[in-house]
């Protein structure tokens, strides 16, 4: 019980996935969390039902995933559900309750909804989803989209208005407040925000503010402009445009095959080194969290170890070091897999950081650029993957946002220096 009570202290206060393990580390229970540290720690500090009872009996260890928002927490806790059929999630185990979200563009004026199975009918469909989840959606969706919601079709011209749009959950088609090409808008924008990149329908929304307000809609535009404040606001402070739905688990469980992995790398952490001639020496490290960037997550060094002298496999050690030790290791979850741009030396010199930081059970690879190689700590060959496959488009992603987000780093501090800023 000792371990588990350091497992507890150690918990996050972060929304995110937990699971609980048996002896034989089989997964017995998979759930989600506002705060991981508050869910866990009610286990252990009230009473519960039978099951709950017998489940606490049988657990031996509990592992956790953090993701950037509770909605995150939902999507991934779907996934795991249906990846390890927990014997405890007996409620979810019926494909009944994994319902789908249907967007029929494949009519004139669109609707969203529930719906049990897919059909050949040219409509989106999205998920499958937990049916609290996709409640859940359904109403961010209201919220922040006014496309209508009752369900006749063909949608029938209207004197008075429904409900949904007194209540402002409408933006009102069948009274002539919208035209079609703006419904349509609105309908296209809703896309971006069931795949999980809210970045890209904030993106959407500006530009039908800016289209309208050079049309000198100012009404519309004062209208996107507040649908756009209220998904800024929410990104804020719930992280969702930070931590991306993990829908590329293939990928990732791809990655732990090949590389011989114990877990599935849900947690990618990588580093890059930029300079010029050994000159304004910075490193970037970006996060990756279910084949995905985490930019909640990203830092940026300045590397003091070096001097003027050109020395990557030196500025390596020192990042890795500052990484996982003191209060940034305390900060961040640890990842599943770390990946450094470069090769055999890298390599070598990460790993050997990281024993010293008392984290040498975290697996460190290597991708060199040249013929996309990758290195593993004192191997005397690289490993070659097809350039193809999933699992090294996922390494590359990675490594080469790690590079951009360094050379970004390393040209702002460069143009400070210059221009004395």
């Amino acid at each position: 019980m000792s371990s588990l009570k350091d497992k507890l202290k150690a918990l996050p206060a972060k929304p995110g996935v937990y699971l609980f393990k048996g002896r034989s580390g089989e997964i017995l229970y998979v759930g989600k969390a506002k705060s991981l540290r508050k869910r866990v720690s009610s286990y252990f500090t009230k009473a519960h039902d039978i099951k709950t009872t017998v489940l606490l009996d049988r657990l031996s260890d509990i592992d956790y995933m953090v993701a950037g928002s509770e909605l995150d927490a939902l999507i991934l806790e779907d996934e795991l559900i249906k990846k390890y059929k927990p014997r405890y999630n007996i409620a979810l185990r019926d494909d009944k309750a994994y319902p789908y979200l249907k967007l029929t563009i494949n009519e004139k004026w669109p609707r969203l909804f529930i719906v049990r199975r897919k059909q050949k009918d040219g409509a989106l469909y999205f998920g499958r989803f937990q049916g609290g989840m996709v409640r859940e959606i359904i109403r961010l969706v209201k919220k922040l989209f006014p496309i209508r919601w009752c369900k006749e079709t063909p949608l029938r011209q209207r004197e008075q208005p429904c409900l949904f749009y007194r209540i402002g959950s409408c933006s009102g088609p069948c009274i002539g407040k919208i035209g079609h090409e703006d419904y349509l808008a609105l309908v296209q924008a809703i896309v971006p925000l069931l795949q999980g990149t809210m970045d890209k329908a904030l993106d959407n929304l500006r530009q039908e503010m800016d289209k309208a307000s050079a049309q000198q809609d100012y009404e519309r535009a004062a209208y996107l402009r507040d649908r756009i404040n209220l998904l800024e606001k929410m990104v804020e402070n719930q992280g969702l445009s930070r931590a991306p739905v993990p829908r590329k688990i293939e990928e990732v469980a791809e990655l732990r095959r090949v590389l011989g992995l114990k877990t599935d790398p849900m947690r990618i952490e990588g580093f890059d080194i930029s300079n010029t001639q050994g000159r304004q020496v910075v490193a970037s490290m970006v996060t990756f969290f279910g084949g995905l960037p985490l930019k909640a997550d990203y830092r940026r060094f300045r590397i003091r170890s070096t001097g003027d002298r050109p020395n990557d496999v030196l500025a390596m050690s020192e990042v890795v070091l500052r990484r996982y030790s003191g209060q940034l290791a305390r900060k961040l979850p640890l990842p599943d897999l770390i990946l450094i741009d470069g090769g055999i030396a890298q390599v070598n010199t990460a790993a050997l950081a990281l024993t010293q930081t008392g984290h040498k059970d975290i697996p460190v690879i290597g991708l060199a650029k040249k013929n996309e190689e990758i290195y593993l700590p004192k191997a005397k060959k690289p490993l070659i993957l097809d350039k193809r496959t999933p699992a090294l488009k996922l390494l590359q992603r990675v490594r080469d946002e790690a590079h951009r987000f360094a050379v970004e780093y390393h040209r702002h501090k460069r143009s400070k220096s210059l221009f004395g800023k």
